[in-house]
Order: C-alpha cells, then sequence, then structure tokens
C-alpha cells in the first residue's frame, strides 16, 4: 500500500510540476526581484535597491485653486478609515478642491479587474504585492518618480522589494503581513504544535482546527516548511515549481495524512469561520489579518493569538522524522497609481494622484492602520517599534516574519493560486493515512 500511494503522490507530482513548466514557461519578462534575500529578512531594513535615476525633482500637484477628481479602491474593510483619511488630506491642501470616489475593490483581484480594462482603473489603488507583474504587463502602473522614491527607500527591506522591478519602483507600500494562528484561550491554551493541536480533548468542540486546505496560500506552507522553493531560491524564475523532489513528496505526504485527522476541519467561507468561532465549534484556525476586526469580535475576551505551530513530518529523502516550524507566505499592501493618467489625463491630475497615494502610504496613516486595523507598518522606525506597541496580533505577525517567504510578483502566480490550490486540496482529499500505507 506504502508503495502504491507513493506512486499516486508521485504522479500527481510529475503532473503538476508540467503543467506549471507549461503555463508558466518564459523569460522573466515581469517583476524578478532585485534584491537576492527575500526569505525570511524582514529585519533587515538597511539595504539599498539601486534605482533608474531621474532628473524629476520637487513636489507636483501643489498648485494653488485647482479642482481634482479622483477615484480610488480600497478594501471594502478599510472604506471608513480610508474616508477620514481623505477627509485630512482634503484640509492639508485646502487651496484646492477635491471630488473623491471611493469605491471597495479587493486587494487581491485588483489585476484581474484592470486588465479587462485598463481604462477603467481607479486613479489610485491599493493592491497585494503578488499582482505587480500583470499590473505592469498591462501597462496599468506608473512608475514612481524620484520624488516619491525616499519615501520608499525609507521602508523594510521586504516592502521595498516587493514594490520594485527592474530597480525601478512601481508602487508604494504601506503593510506587512503574513498568516498566523487564531485561538480561543478558554477552550486550548497549547498551541505550540499541529499534532500537539489536534490530539488535545477539548469537551464541546467539533474540531480543534481549521484549515482552509482548498487555498494554497495557506496550503503552501507545507512546502516551504519541508524546504520546496516555489520559482526558485528568490521566487523569481517561472520555468520552476520545484515540485518533482523528495521534499514535495514530503509535503504533500504530510498533507494527505491530515485527512484522516478528525479533529481538524476545512472552512473556506469566511462567515463559517466566524461562527464557528463564535459558537465554539473550533478552538483554532489558521488565517491572516484580514481577519482579525471579525475573529476578536467572535470570541470576545476568549481572543488569542500565536505564531504558526510546528509540524513532524517524514523526510522522504532519509526516512527520519524532522519536527520543524510552519513558514508562511508573506505579503506587502502597497498603492499603484493608474498609468491612464498619462495618455488620457493632464500631467497635473497624475501628480496628484501620485501625491495622494503618497500620503495615504505615509507614516501617519500607517500608524491610523497600525491603531485602528492593526496592520503592521512597513516604515523602517514604525515596524522596529511595533513589536513594542503591545498589540498582540503585531507582535505575532513580527514574531512570524522570520519563518516566511514573500509572495512572488511574476505574473505566473496568477496561474499558481488556482492550479495549486487544486492540486494540494486534490492531495489533502486522497484521505489516506501514513500508518494505513
Amino acid at each position: 500500500m506504502k508503495k502504491r500511494f507513493i506512486k499516486i503522490i508521485s504522479a500527481l507530482l510529475t503532473f503538476i510540476t508540467a503543467f506549471a513548466i507549461v503555463g508558466c514557461s518564459g523569460s522573466k519578462d515581469i517583476a524578478e526581484f532585485v534584491d537576492k534575500t527575500v526569505g525570511g529578512v524582514v529585519y533587515q531594513v538597511t539595504g539599498t535597491i539601486k534605482r533608474a535615476t531621474t532628473t524629476e525633482t520637487g513636489e507636483a500637484g501643489t498648485t494653488e485653486g485647482n479642482t481634482y477628481n479622483l477615484r480610488i479602491w480600497c478594501a471594502e474593510e478599510d472604506y471608513d478609515m480610508i474616508l477620514g483619511m481623505l477627509d485630512d488630506y482634503k484640509a492639508k491642501y485646502s487651496v484646492n478642491t477635491y471630488n473623491f470616489t471611493v469605491e471597495t475593490l479587493g486587494e487581491d483581484v485588483v489585476s484581474g479587474t484592470v486588465m479587462k480594462d485598463p481604462e477603467a482603473a481607479a486613479d489610485v489603488f491599493s493592491f497585494a504585492n503578488d499582482q505587480l507583474g500583470w499590473l505592469i504587463k498591462s501597462q496599468a502602473l506608473t512608475q514612481i518618480p524620484s520624488r516619491y522614491t525616499s519615501q520608499i527607500d525609507d521602508q523594510i527591506l521586504v516592502a521595498r522589494t516587493a514594490a520594485s522591478y527592474e530597480n525601478t519602483y512601481y508602487a508604494i507600500p504601506y503593510s506587512y503581513e503574513n498568516c498566523f494562528l487564531y485561538y480561543n484561550k478558554s477552550l486550548i491554551t497549547d498551541v505550540s504544535s499541529i499534532e500537539g493541536i489536534l490530539s488535545q480533548s477539548i469537551t464541546g468542540v467539533d474540531y480543534n482546527l481549521c484549515i482552509d486546505m482548498s487555498d494554497s496560500y495557506y496550503t503552501t506552507m507545507f512546502l516551504y516548511t519541508t524546504g520546496v522553493q516555489i520559482f526558485g531560491p528568490n521566487g523569481d524564475d517561472p520555468t520552476d515549481v520545484n515540485l518533482n523532489n523528495d521534499k514535495a513528496l514530503s509535503a504533500c505526504s504530510y498533507i494527505a495524512s491530515l485527512s484522516g485527522e478528525k479533529k481538524l476541519e476545512s472552512i473556506n467561507n469566511k462567515n463559517d469561520q466566524i461562527t464557528a468561532l463564535k459558537n465554539g465549534q473550533i478552538a483554532a484556525i489558521i488565517s491572516g489579518p484580514h481577519m482579525i476586526s471579525s475573529f476578536k469580535e467572535a470570541l470576545g475576551a476568549n481572543f488569542a493569538v500565536a505564531t504558526l505551530p510546528s509540524i513532524t513530518y517524514t523526510d522522504k529523502a532519509t526516512g527520519k522524522s524532522v519536527t520543524s516550524d510552519l513558514w508562511s507566505f508573506s505579503g506587502v499592501k502597497m498603492y499603484g497609481i493608474t498609468r491612464k493618467s498619462l495618455t488620457s489625463r493632464d500631467e497635473k491630475t497624475t501628480d496628484e494622484a501620485l501625491k495622494l497615494a503618497a500620503f495615504l502610504a505615509n507614516g501617519d496613516n500607517q500608524t491610523i492602520r497600525l491603531t485602528e486595523r492593526e496592520f503592521c507598518p512597513t516604515q523602517q522606525d514604525l515596524f522596529a517599534s511595533a513589536v513594542d506597541s503591545g498589540i498582540e496580533t503585531i507582535k505575532v505577525v513580527i514574531d512570524q516574519s522570520e519563518k516566511t517567504k514573500l509572495k512572488p510578483g511574476l505574473t505566473q502566480m496568477d496561474s499558481y493560486w488556482g492550479n495549486m490550490s487544486n492540486f494540494l486540496n486534490g492531495v489533502y482529499r486522497l484521505k489516506r493515512k501514513e500508518a494505513d500505507w
């Protein structure tokens, strides 16, 4: 049985690798990361990314008495907060008249929306860094001129890396994130390992742990933990998803073994996750900062967070048991300025959109996000001091940052999410435990 199961996994690995190479082949035409030390170096805040020099100087868009009509896209959860920031912007530049239109759009779907019609994009929009490649390829982003690059230079290394392509900045970062563990501290206290969480007897709960096994944002952490390098060691090789090896087999074997765990549940609907936490149906769940407010409301005084637990898996190359903390994706939220303004609008409006994006991403507004939404700042001094802010979720994000890999900005990430989600969820649904092989 063991040999047969390994053959099944190996065949799946070969298939998905072949599919990925065919679907992701091509030159590194988008988002070859300029700094080659991305994973696990968030604390390196003094490195420099070299940029192409320009002769542009001074802050534009400050001519008195102008009227500006600008559209902004933001996440639905940030809508009210952004309105407040825009009021501050109006007050700061009160000599001008501003007509802002704020629309909500998920930061994970911006590139797909823009690709359908670049001319319909908002003037300023927030997006997740893994979409940088497609936004550049779609010619949807304005390069950040030199008068704003000092602001980006002042961000942590991983944020500068995320915002750049070919030594040029294309976005202005404002928030760093990764995934971690939420739990009900009245139900469970030892959350150091997945095996420990699943083995506990907890009265009244249906499941000790929830992981959305249908989403490769979460399941990729098992690949990273066993040593798989997605798109090469630096995340910039679109020809190699790096799955046809013992490291990937180790991860897939572990994922498949989880399907036999009665105390693990895969829930992909956010509302169902909230309800399950609120009703005490689950004791712990792995998710990201976007769920902080909802999970806090659901758990109340029992709300608690921790870095990702460890797992113990079998290394297929040596046959030995290995215990390792989980490694996850990290990401950076950034502001982009639509490129359409270069052709269909006058230059002063483009300059104003750049100025607005820089304002929304500045240190003061990163501090507002820190206090109101518990989002981790990317400005170097704010990041360095955030761990002492007393905000538990921020401390966990910063602690977890030591064991993360930045989401690649390659265009191939558009195919990666769906294909890898289907593949790893399929492995999980094989319903085999290692003891039965």
